[in-house]
């Protein structure tokens, strides 16, 4: 059964808080697309048969990162956890597939 290592998990999680540093400041619409985009090829390269585990856990983790970059926008709290689930309504996260059936 193939996951993704520990390594390769734990230096792609820094590596997206520095893209939320980066990028936070970005309307919420073009945030939503470049996050999609770059959750798409992990999906795409990590998406094997046998990791779901691995992409359910990425992807909860790339949810709490989210919500704590946007409520950093301001200096005041910008979204609770209601705000936010309805926020994820409006503009989807893609979710963790299979891509690749080896």
């Amino acid at each position: 059964m193939a996951t993704t290592t520990c390594s390769s998990y734990f230096v792609l999680i820094p590596k997206l808080k520095e893209w939320f540093r980066k990028y936070s400041g970005l309307p919420k619409k073009i945030l939503f697309a470049k996050l999609n985009r770059k959750l798409r090829g992990y999906y795409n390269f990590y998406g094997i048969r046998g990791n779901s585990k691995s992409l359910s856990s990425f992807a909860y983790r790339v949810g709490q990162l989210f919500y704590k970059w946007l409520n950093r926008r301001s200096q005041r709290k910008s979204y609770n956890v209601v705000g936010f689930k309805a926020l994820l309504k409006d503009f989807e996260l893609i979710k963790p597939r299979i891509c690749h059936d080896f």
